[in-house]
C-alpha cells in the first residue's frame, strides 16, 4: 500500500515536471521556457571557454541543467571539433570555475575551481585533481545531517609552467612551491 502511494506520487511529479507545472510552497508556477526546465530543453551551454597558446585546442567548462546552479562540467577539446575530452564534473550546487589556465606550450590545462585544481595533459588526457579545501563535517554522525566544509579553503596564489610536462602552484599563506609533473606516474 505504502509503496503504491509512492510510486503515485512520482508518477504524478513527473507529469507535472515534464508539462512544466510545478507547486511550490502552495504557489503554481509555469517554467516552461525559462528556468530549470528551459534549460533542460535548451540543453547545456559553454559558460567559459579558452583556447590553447598553440590554438590545437580548447578547453571549457560546460554549464548543465540544474535546478540548483552551478552544475558544471570540465573538458577538453581539440580545434576539428571531433576529439574531445570529459575531464571532470564539479560538485553540484557547492563548486564552480574560477579560471582556466595553459601552459604557454599549450601541452598543460589547469582547470582551477573553488575547491580543486584539475589538470590535464592533453596529449593523452592524463589528469590530476588536487583538492583545495579542507575536511568536511556532518552535524551529527547519522549520515542524514547537514554538513560543512571542516575549515579555512587553502586560496591558490600563483599557478606556472617551469618546463614541459608541469606546473607548480603555490597557496596564500603558504611560502612552499607544489609541484606537479605528468609522467608513467604523477606526482604532487
Amino acid at each position: 500500500m505504502r509503496q503504491d502511494r509512492s510510486r503515485i506520487a512520482k508518477r504524478i511529479l513527473t507529469v507535472l515536471l515534464v508539462i512544466g507545472y510545478i507547486p511550490v510552497l502552495g504557489f503554481s508556477v509555469l517554467a516552461i521556457g525559462s528556468g530549470y526546465l528551459g534549460n533542460v530543453i535548451r540543453g547545456p551551454k559553454i559558460a567559459q571557454s579558452v583556447a590553447s597558446p598553440d590554438g590545437k585546442h580548447v578547453a571549457y567548462v560546460q554549464e548543465n541543467p540544474s535546478i540548483d546552479p552551478p552544475n558544471q562540467s570540465l573538458y577538453g577539446e581539440r580545434v576539428d571539433k571531433i576529439h574531445y575530452m570529459h575531464i571532470a564534473t564539479l560538485a553540484e550546487d557547492v563548486d564552480s570555475i574560477k579560471e582556466v589556465v595553459w601552459s604557454p606550450d599549450g601541452h598543460i590545462v589547469v582547470f582551477h575551481s573553488h575547491h580543486y585544481l584539475t589538470a590535464t595533459l592533453v596529449s593523452d588526457w592524463q589528469t590530476v585533481r588536487i583538492y583545495l579545501g579542507s575536511e568536511w563535517r556532518r552535524s551529527k554522525p547519522d549520515r542524514r545531517s547537514t554538513f560543512t566544509s571542516g575549515g579555512v579553503k587553502r586560496r591558490v596564489k600563483a599557478i606556472e609552467f617551469p618546463e614541459a610536462g608541469s606546473f607548480t602552484y603555490r597557496l596564500e599563506g603558504d611560502g612552499k612551491l607544489h609541484e606537479v609533473r605528468f609522467g608513467s606516474t604523477l606526482q604532487s
